[in-house]
């Protein structure tokens, strides 16, 4: 029989160059010494939320003035199971030091230069290095295998981006040196990739984890073996479905009017807000948008927007090019 899980408020705050606070717990908790984000278990007659704030100000010393639910996290310890109900601290007040004597340090969750970091909080962490920007290949669009890793090499030369690889043209074995080529390209940079389709072609290329189509997510029963699991949505439903099966984030469209989504209507950002703020994981704008929307996808709820590659025009510049 499971653990019951214990269900815990965890503030995420983070400055405007994108580093998050961690702290170090101390020789009387449980795990002394390891890194984690601020947070404590929900006391009776609290709403994660508020047991969220009141951990920030007791460990860190930060009145939260602003919370944002983000995401909800379980994680099996060996003797318990706990429940993380993440938000982000969007405004705060005071200076962060350990009221309880305990180390603090504001660190870059892509390379954490702390730890160890408490293995309940690994995939938070892993999820606030995603970049802004997400990009999906379709290498026959952009003029074969090698002209997609050209490009591809061109934009990570520019700037970090998530790499989907999504390729319905090519036949398996080419996929799968498609996506070991893609990987050591995306290495270099540090830039995760996830590979659309099986996990075992995931594992092969050593990416970071599979996305699954909005048409495949009805058919599955259960998450996929894969430290990293993307879906595509296009409504609340299907986001309710993809969080009850665990995914860990979402592509949500279409925001914006776009012939690869034709038929669908078009949610505009005030509907991605509003599926933003629902969703229990963090979700990337997709459809009709362009790079220059990612302030607009940000300001929703959003990491940030995806976009085709092969429709990236200006590479350097992310001006206004479009996007399927």
């Amino acid at each position: 029989m499971p653990l019951p899980a214990i269900d815990v408020g965890v503030g995420v705050v983070r400055r405007a160059d994108g580093r998050i606070l961690l702290a170090q717990r101390t020789a009387r908790q449980v795990a002394p010494g390891f890194w984690e984000l601020p947070g404590g278990k929900v006391d009776a007659g609290e709403t994660p939320a508020q047991a969220a704030a009141r951990e920030v100000h007791e460990e860190v010393g930060l009145r939260a003035e602003a919370l944002r639910p983000w995401a909800v996290h379980e994680h099996a310890f060996r003797t318990r199971r706990v429940r993380l109900h993440l938000f982000h601290v969007e405004r705060w007040r005071g200076e962060p030091h350990g009221r309880e004597g305990q180390r603090v340090a504001w660190v870059d969750p892509a390379a954490p230069a702390v730890g160890p970091l408490l293995p309940s909080n690994e995939r938070a962490l892993g999820l606030l290095a995603l970049p802004p920007l997400a990009v999906f290949t379709d290498s026959a669009r952009a003029g074969g295998p090698q002209a997609a890793l050209d490009r591809l090499e061109r934009l990570l030369t520019a700037r970090r981006a998530l790499v989907v690889v999504r390729e319905a043209g090519l036949a398996p074995g080419q996929l799968a040196i498609f996506a070991q080529r893609v990987c050591g390209v995306a290495r270099r940079y540090r830039a995760p990739v996830l590979i659309a389709g099986a996990p075992t072609l995931a594992r092969r290329a050593a990416a970071s984890g599979v996305h699954t189509a909005s048409a495949e997510l009805g058919r599955r029963l259960a998450r996929p073996d894969a430290a990293l699991w993307a879906v595509s949505c296009h409504d609340a439903g299907a986001l309710g479905r993809a969080a009850r099966l665990g995914a860990d984030l979402a592509f949500v469209s279409p925001v914006l009017p776009t012939s690869a989504h034709r038929g669908l209507p078009a949610l505009g950002f005030t509907g991605l807000a509003r599926l933003a703020a629902a969703a229990p994981m963090p979700v990337y704008a997709q459809g009709g948008v362009r790079p220059s929307h990612e302030a607009q996808a940000r300001a929703a709820g959003a990491i940030g927007v995806a976009v085709a590659l092969n429709t990236l025009a200006e590479l350097a510049g992310f001006g206004d090019t479009a996007a399927a």
